[in-house]
């Protein structure tokens, strides 16, 4: 018998999918890509930059803890880079700059000045107002952060508040799963959730390091011979997602059932059109409210 999940769990699935390519189009969009490169920073600079921003002058040890798939070298590396492109105040007004010219450049001037996106960004920033602090760094540092005025950057900084606070969640349930960082993506390509040829380079492990987990997780039946998954490791990446999703019910529990399929219903056409322009195969609405 198939079991239905509650609708606060299958919101939390459903508007993580729904609000992420909003999010996402700061880091993916040529036009926003184009204001950080302007101040010296290239697109993995820019990525740290924007996320890292809001804790202020963040240590490397501290953007290390908190980005939790990352080689450490790669991050001290890009991190001398962010560092060099000027102080938390200008980073936090480029990465304003950047999703702004993303927006415009992707939605048109009349998405971004509708009455829709305002209406989006209210239902978000009451969603926004249960991320509590505790053990949520870069959800908390997210949230202390005044909105701005225009709405669509309104809503932006509302869904990137949410999105990093469902983030420290889920770095939560991956400690949680005894897993370490490369572990962790090992799982998720043999899950078929992501490519090796993709997502080692992107995190900057090395061969070596990949192929040294691979090892770890054969030993602990958590690999089969082929590389795919043991059902011990099946039910790992399960219990992964469904604590994670767990973890991030506050402020669809708090938006209420309407006001959370009114939010997804305004953002989806909006993260269609970013996703079908720069993310692929990914579907905002592969995970629908119902």
């Amino acid at each position: 018998m198939t079991t239905t999940r509650p609708f606060d769990l299958r919101a939390a699935r459903a508007m993580r999918d729904g609000l992420d390519p909003y999010y996402a189009l700061i880091v993916f969009s040529p036009a926003a890509v184009g204001v950080f490169a302007e101040a010296g920073l290239d697109p993995w600079a820019a990525y740290f930059a924007g996320r890292s921003a809001p804790l202020g002058a963040a240590s490397e040890g501290l953007v290390e803890a908190i980005f939790f798939h990352f080689e450490p070298g790669m991050i001290a590396g890009k991190m001398a880079e962010v560092r060099a492109a000027g102080g938390p105040d200008k980073l936090l007004a480029l990465r304003l700059e950047a999703v702004d010219a993303a927006l415009r450049e992707c939605l048109g001037a009349s998405v971004v000045g509708s009455a829709e996106i305002a209406e989006a960004a209210e239902l978000a920033a009451t969603a926004v107002g249960a991320c509590t602090a505790a053990g949520r760094p870069l959800g908390a540092a997210n949230a202390a952060l005044p909105l701005p005025d225009a709405p669509h950057l309104r809503l932006w900084q509302a869904v990137t508040t949410l999105r990093e606070w469902r983030g420290d969640g889920h770095n939560a349930a991956l400690l949680a799963s005894g897993l370490d960082a490369v572990e962790v993506l090992v799982n998720a390509v043999a899950a078929g959730h992501e490519r090796r040829a993709s997502i080692q380079p992107r995190r900057g492990w090395s061969d070596a390091e990949w192929e040294a987990a691979e090892r770890r997780l054969h030993g602990c039946h958590l690999l089969t011979e082929d590389g795919g998954l043991t059902l011990r490791a099946r039910e790992i990446r399960e219990e992964i997602e469904d604590l994670t999703d767990r973890l991030a019910l506050a402020p669809w529990q708090t938006l209420g059932q309407d006001g959370t399929r009114r939010l997804h219903e305004l953002v989806l056409p909006w993260s269609t059109t970013i996703a079908e322009r720069f993310l692929g195969k990914f579907r905002p609405g592969a995970y629908p409210l119902r």
